[in-house]
């Protein structure tokens, strides 16, 4: 048991790490965002004649400053997509994590239901433990599949009450309740003097 246990731990660690680098990303996916917001916002002022003034007789002037914006509009889409794929590779990791430590738990050892529920002081379960995976890789499956549609939404006649209800959802996440995801994540901290206890 001891070593079933000590599987858990390693596994549930891990998750917590990939939750972590989650929130990283999704600050870098924010601010990607809001570079292309910004870029959105500017394309319609610069497609206007009239807003160039004395600048309207440099030849191609309107033109060229329209295709530099597209340029770098079209770079950080590219990086969004590539953020997303790195949200991705999370979710995806939660859920092979999720199901090798079910099967491990409950396919290859020889654990008990009993056994899965033993309480130790306060130390959570390992079924609590498994519970917490679930929750992990299904609340961060779902926000990914949320995040893939909003910046699909996304394009340069985006406008700028689209654009503000898009980005509320990326700030809000709301697949990733504060209290559930922290929830979550301390669990995979308190197992360690579980080896010990059993």
């Amino acid at each position: 048991m001891e070593a079933v246990v000590r599987k858990v731990q390693q596994r549930v660690r891990k998750a917590r790490e990939e939750t972590e680098r989650w929130d990283d990303l999704n600050s870098r996916f924010l601010s990607q965002f809001s570079n292309a917001a910004a870029i959105i916002a500017r394309l319609p002022v610069l497609g206007d004649a009239k807003n160039y003034g004395v600048l309207g007789c440099v030849p191609n002037v309107r033109e060229d400053l329209l295709g530099k914006q597209m340029e770098s509009l079209e770079l950080i889409f590219v990086s969004m997509r590539e953020t997303l794929e790195e949200f991705s590779g999370i979710a995806k990791g939660l859920n092979k994590a999720l199901r090798n430590t079910n099967q491990m738990v409950r396919g290859g050892s020889t654990l008990t239901a009993k056994q899965l529920q033993l309480q130790v002081g306060i130390l959570p379960t390992i079924a609590y433990c498994l519970d917490g995976l679930q929750t992990l890789s299904d609340m961060h499956q779902a926000e990914y599949a949320l995040k893939s549609s909003v910046i699909s939404l996304l394009t340069w006649k985006s406008s700028s009450s689209d654009i503000a209800a898009l980005r509320q959802l990326l700030v809000d996440q709301p697949n990733i309740p504060k209290d559930e995801g922290m929830k979550a994540r301390e669990l995979s901290g308190s197992m360690d003097p579980i080896v010990v206890s059993l």
